[in-house]
């Protein structure tokens, strides 16, 4: 390989892989940090209203704390005399009231106009079953409560102060992992660990739509019109299923694996308008555009310093700002996060301009080179060194005398 060549092929490589350091900068930095304890809380996660002021934080033997979502330092523990486990929680789309759920059949209602937490439900109606997923209806007239052993619910508050229940019919066989409802489109979507992707309809009308053979580890449908909602599973796996009222064929999910990221997603929560945090193991998170159907680094594993989140489990996120919001861990960890400098961001964004069409161009340089022996020679006579350029003149010497 002549020196020439040599050269832009180590200058390509030298570019290739400063742009890539480049770009796997964290696009967000970690600022204040605190322990909701002295003690593992193990919590399961966290709930935000839909005025984005107060978040519910729920997990073992019955634990639930009441944060304003702003400052979250500002709290209220919840007390409800039961230790039961407690998997999800949910508010009502008017944001006054939520849902949480847990073990033994155990619904529990929340309202913040008298910082209340008392059952929503009898654990007896509910057959006591491990209730480990809820999440409201667009219009907030019934809630769905998911069961490990493959059930649905739809509950509502009854005259008697009780609750009135339904079972769906599903035909389930897997736990019913997760669920989210649109904010806008009258369309619930639901993950199940064996049977895959369903879809509720208005009318709560179930049904299957795909995505079997994945392990789903958490939904979400943004806020906004855009008619998607976005389930991760845990070996990369993203699907996003199109909510369309007058064709439930059309939510059949499109299903890619996220191929650059070496992580496994363990939940998906709303950041800001069609934007979602994946979180992650090893501990990371991922934004994922909806819109664009896309994924970007957001927090680096290897940009976390504090042991405290890099050894514990992401449990849940929220956003306080278009790129600013909470992390909340397994163990109790609150940390918040914030967009790096605008300075930082211009210089990435300048160097994106600058690096890449230069990589690009030194590839075409480079295929040029290597395919036009007239270039090849042209440049040996004007870059070359001498030992190049003798070759080249004993080279053409001999070409000469055979053409003779």
């Amino acid at each position: 390989m002549h020196w020439v060549t040599r050269r832009l092929l180590a200058t390509l490589i030298i570019v290739l892989m400063t742009t890539q350091g480049v770009l796997a900068v964290s696009a967000v930095t970690l600022g204040e940090s605190f322990s909701l304890s002295d003690t593992d809380l193990g919590l399961n996660g966290v709930a935000l209203d839909s005025d984005t002021d107060t978040a519910l934080v729920y997990g073992n033997e019955g634990y639930v704390r009441v944060l304003d979502a702003v400052e979250p330092g500002n709290q209220v523990e919840m007390n409800w005399g039961g230790t039961e486990e407690l998997f999800d929680a949910d508010f009502h789309p008017g944001g006054q009231t939520a849902l949480i759920v847990g073990e033994r059949g155990v619904v529990l209602r929340y309202a913040k106009q008298d910082q209340s937490l008392e059952r929503a439900a009898s654990d007896f109606d509910l057959d006591y079953s491990k209730m480990i997923s809820v999440a409201w209806n667009t219009a907030g007239s019934w809630a769905y409560v998911g069961t490990d052993e493959g059930q649905i619910w739809r509950m509502r508050a009854a005259e008697d102060g009780g609750a009135e229940l339904h079972s769906l019919s599903i035909s389930a066989s897997g736990s019913i992992v997760a669920m989210d409802c649109h904010d806008t489109i009258m369309m619930c979507v639901v993950t199940s660990n064996v049977e895959g992707i369903g879809i509720i309809e208005r009318d709560h009308t179930f049904t299957w739509v795909g995505g079997t053979g994945y392990m789903w580890t958490g939904i979400e449908c943004p806020s906004g019109e855009t008619p998607y909602c976005v389930a991760v599973a845990n070996d990369q796996i993203i699907a996003h299923i199109e909510l369309n009222p007058e064709d439930i064929g059309a939510s059949v999910p499109t299903i890619t694996r996220i191929q650059n990221f070496d992580y496994y997603f363990v939940g998906i929560d709303s950041q800001n308008g069609d934007r979602a945090l994946i979180a992650t193991t090893p501990t990371s998170l991922i934004e994922h555009d909806i819109s664009l159907n896309n994924s970007f680094p957001w927090l680096e594993h290897s940009d976390i310093a504090d042991l405290n989140l890099s050894g514990d489990k992401i449990v849940g996120t929220w956003a306080s700002g278009f790129d600013s919001g909470w992390i909340v861990t397994e163990r109790g960890y609150l940390f918040e996060f914030y967009s790096t400098s605008s300075g930082s961001s211009g210089l990435l964004n300048l160097w994106i301009v600058i690096a890449i069409p230069a990589a690009t161009g030194l590839v075409v340089l480079c295929l040029v080179y290597l395919a036009s022996p007239k270039v090849q020679d042209w440049t040996i006579e004007k870059m070359g060194n001498e030992d190049e350029k003798k070759d080249l003149a004993r080279r053409k010497a001999k070409q000469r005398r055979k053409n003779r």
